[in-house]
């Protein structure tokens, strides 16, 4: 892959970025390096995987988690605090770093020429997720109006440079044959400048600090779960389960059921029935940070 190419993806993710904390955020040249090791899941960055279908690979963006705590402080308008980011901060984190990632993708189709549809990012997991070494990486940092900044790698696994790969050049075309001369007093062919029609920069709406900037990721869907209790068994038990088995859970029939979004814990509620159908009330926001 080109220097080029990953410079004009991180001014993509640049300007993705200055959109949703309202600020001027620059990238400076990223530098180019070659990494083996495996890329795990680790509690100081939020790894994202990015899949492109019409091009028939993916690539992972890695992001430092300090910064995002920032920019999820500017979007919020209000103080990140200190230690871990509450539930709904991380869902915020999750949801941006996607957004910032497929955008980085479709800058990627543009170079390549292919089609941008049916992109999609997400936040594994599990290591097991990500692609295997050895991978091509490209790092940059985003400077956020002087105020922090953020840096970002993306890593590319061999198939995704097998498709990257500049083609070879064509061969050079055969001279063309002479043109006969003009037959002296013919009139020269007529020429005339070409005029385009005027293009204007589309208007971006500005947004209030810490306010409609969560407009660009108000709409995107998220999947709530309502926990009522786990338990462990072994796989003898599993499969010895028949019609009628009883599985003994780890709450009391008094204690509040979890409700998960996108497998984070963001609140806890008690069961209720609301026109004959089950329906939680909420009765404490942000508990601690748990997942399934």
């Amino acid at each position: 892959m080109e220097k080029t190419s990953a410079d004009a993806m991180f001014a993509s993710a640049a300007e993705v970025l200055g959109t949703l904390v309202d600020r001027a955020v620059t990238a400076a040249p990223c530098e180019s390096s070659t990494n083996e090791a495996s890329i795990r899941v680790e509690p100081q960055t939020v790894a994202t995987l990015t899949e492109i279908p019409s091009a028939g690979f993916s690539f992972v963006t890695q992001y430092a988690k300090a910064a995002l705590g920032k920019v999820v402080e500017l979007m919020l308008g209000t103080p990140a605090g200190e230690g871990e980011m509450d539930a709904m901060q991380l869902s915020i984190v999750s949801e941006t770093v996607a957004q910032i990632s497929s955008a980085m993708a479709e800058k990627l189709t543009q170079e390549l020429k292919v089609a941008s549809e049916n992109i999609t990012s997400t936040v594994p997991a599990e290591a097991s997720a990500f692609p295997a070494p050895p991978f091509s990486s490209y790092s940059a940092v985003l400077d956020v109006a002087g105020e922090f900044t953020v840096g970002l790698t993306l890593d590319f696994d061999g198939v995704a440079l097998a498709k990257l790969e500049p083609p070879a050049p064509e061969a050079a075309p055969a001279p063309a044959a002479p043109q006969a001369a003009a037959k002296p007093g013919a009139p020269a062919p007529e020429s005339r400048p070409v005029a385009f029609a005027p293009m204007a920069p589309t208007p971006i709406r500005a947004a209030p600090p810490g306010k409609a900037n969560l407009d660009l990721v108000r709409d995107i869907p998220l999947e709530i779960s309502a926990v009522l209790g786990q338990t462990a068994m072994s796989l003898r038990d599993v499969v010895a389960l028949q019609n009628g088995s009883v599985l003994e859970l780890d709450k009391l029939s008094t204690d509040p059921i979890d409700l998960y979004v996108n497998d984070i814990l963001i609140a806890r509620g008690e069961v209720v029935v609301v026109d004959d159908k089950f329906a939680v009330k909420i009765s404490e926001l942000n508990p601690a940070v748990d997942r399934i």
